[in-house]
């Protein structure tokens, strides 16, 4: 796999976790926004999100192993997210 396709592969891990950051962001927000906001799932939501964080803090180029495992292990629960919207 040549740079540019590994650099491409990082990018798309990155963007899948930040999919799912930002779902559970936007699902904070409108519980957040109920009279009586259900605090379990809110800060079921936050963990993930910290989660997606983390994972993607970590992320090194150099590691394809990790990202192609992202990729696959994350980018069908982002898409089914994003198609059900």
């Amino acid at each position: 796999m040549s740079t540019t396709e590994r650099l491409a592969r990082l990018e798309a891990a990155q963007e899948v976790l930040g999919s799912l950051m930002a779902a559970r962001a936007e699902w904070i927000y409108i519980e957040s926004k109920n009279a009586q906001p259900n605090a379990a799932k809110i800060a079921q939501w936050e963990a993930e999100r910290k989660g997606f964080f983390d994972t993607e803090d970590e992320l090194r180029f150099d590691d394809q192993d990790r990202i192609e495992q992202v990729i696959a292990t994350y980018g069908p629960l982002a898409r089914a997210i994003f198609e059900s919207q």
